[in-house]
């Protein structure tokens, strides 16, 4: 029933989906009974912390990969391959913050590092420094693509900034992304994210001209692709392509690497720049991203996550030095030709010098093809599971990404040409609650996953990954 699927192979991945939406199975009514006493017994104390914040924080937590169901935890602790919450429960960290603590928690070179920084330099003080110019060098020297380099405070800043750039530079406005794709929230880019078919959903407070010049395609759909080029020719041309170069949610959709060289061919046709958003996938597939894997050179990367290590001030784009020239700097402040960019946190020592020791620790430890190793191992394991107890799913990673994925909550989208809107809202949901209670179970054995579907492990995960694998054992073996 269930087999282990090539993460880069979307064809078979998107047959698979069918079997899960018209035959999912979901956890016994005892096993969900069994999981929920686990929250209310053993972690009423990040119950409470949570409530109390709702006096002062709107929902009670700032980041959605906190809001866990049927509550978020209070993490107290980070170490190695560990997370330990307020109530003193240890959980195996699959979570890894949405991707950049590729060498563990609290990893003692890079916190040292940033230790030194704060005695000798503190925090932030506005003048240039060093350590700029080696974190800038060590990305060059990985990302042929990149000429220069600008730091800035997250991927959200960095998308902004990134398609201002190709503006400026082309003259023109229409951007195309690939549907479901996450660029940040800001105005303009709040269309069609995160899942296929959203269009506007999640613009709430956005008005319908910070949207106008913003189309979608279908991911790996090249005509669709060819017909949104054209169509922008007669209303002023494409400023830019922006995707997530490995596909929707961190690879949850693939695209593949021919739609990618099809794309690349198109922007230099119709003179339109190239924005690879690699915040997950930078450093994380390998130290030269998904560019080097498909061996495409964009014209701009957005960088996030890894960039400062997993310390605050996590962002950047870098490129053609002729695009990225067009940026505000020094003396040129003034110029009115110059593409405005601003930050008085960005490239602060500590950023700077734990994303530098960060990548120096990468190329160190060889962490990516041990990485690489465990998880291959990992995920056909968890496909046997699956065969086992005949769960249809869908197992695969792409290097230390890996997805998980007994609902597809992420996939119903993609066929929005054989379901009606009704019928996707419909099965999205069921989907969901299929998936927050998955998450729900492996928490309760011991396990922080991501929205219960994708998974990222660290360097330090490979020693607990025969633990792991029994806790996904004990889950699957509830599913009926």
């Amino acid at each position: 029933m269930t087999q282990y699927l090539d993460g880069y192979d979307y064809k078979s991945i998107h047959k698979k989906v069918r079997e899960i939406i018209f035959n999912p199975k979901r956890l016994k009514k005892s096993a969900i009974d069994k999981y929920m006493n686990y929250y209310e017994t053993k972690c009423a104390g990040s119950r409470q912390t949570i409530e109390d914040a709702k006096s002062c924080i709107p929902g009670g937590v700032q980041h959605n990969l906190a809001n866990n169901y049927p509550w978020a935890l209070d993490g107290v602790k980070a170490e190695g391959a560990y997370i330990y919450d307020i109530d003193g429960n240890r959980y195996i960290d699959f979570l890894q913050a949405g991707g950049p603590t590729i060498l563990g928690n609290n990893y003692p070179p890079v916190r040292d590092a940033v230790i030194d920084a704060l005695h000798e330099i503190g925090n932030l003080t506005g003048l240039y420094g060093d350590f700029e110019k080696q974190l800038a060098m060590k990305i060059k020297e990985h990302y042929p693509s990149v000429d220069l380099f600008r730091m800035l405070a997250s991927g959200s800043e960095a998308c902004m900034i990134a398609i201002r750039l190709a503006r400026a530079y082309t003259g023109k406005n229409n951007m195309i992304k690939v549907k479901g794709c996450y660029h940040g929230f800001t105005d303009q880019l709040i269309y069609e994210i995160r899942s296929i078919g959203t269009g506007k959903t999640a613009a709430v407070g956005v008005p319908d001209e910070c949207l106008e010049y913003i189309s979608g395609v279908m991911p790996n759909d090249i005509e669709d692709l060819e017909r949104q080029f054209a169509e922008n020719e007669k209303n002023g041309g494409t400023a830019l392509f922006i995707t997530e170069p490995l596909g929707q949610d961190s690879g949850a959709l693939p695209l593949t690497k021919e739609y990618q060289q099809r794309v690349r061919e198109l922007c230099d046709q119709y003179g339109a720049v190239l924005i690879y958003d690699e915040v997950v996938t930078a450093f994380r597939i390998g130290m030269g991203g998904i560019q080097e894997l498909y061996d495409i050179r964009p014209d701009l990367t957005v960088f996030g996550k890894v960039i400062a290590g997993g310390y605050p001030g996590a962002g950047g784009v870098g490129g053609k030095a002729e695009i990225m020239s067009q940026l505000t700097a020094g003396l040129t402040l003034g110029s009115s030709k110059k593409v405005m960019v601003g930050g008085t946190i960005t490239a602060n020592p500590v950023s700077c010098v734990a994303g530098y020791t960060a990548l120096c620790e990468l190329e160190r430890t060889d962490a990516h093809n041990k990485l690489k190793t465990a998880a291959d191992k990992f995920t056909r394991q968890l496909a046997d599971l699956a065969d086992k107890y005949e769960i249809p799913s869908m197992i695969f990673n792409q290097e230390s990404i890996l997805h998980i994925d007994l609902n597809a909550f992420q996939h119903v989208g993609s066929f929005i040409d054989e379901f009606s809107p009704e019928e996707i809202a419909e099965r999205t949901a069921a989907a969901m609650h299929l998936m927050h209670e998955y998450s729900m179970a492996m928490c309760a054995e011991g396990i922080i996953v991501a929205g219960g579907n994708k998974t990222y492990i660290n360097l330090q995960t490979i020693e607990v990954l025969d633990d792991a694998l029994d806790a996904y054992e004990r889950v699957f073996s509830q599913y009926e």
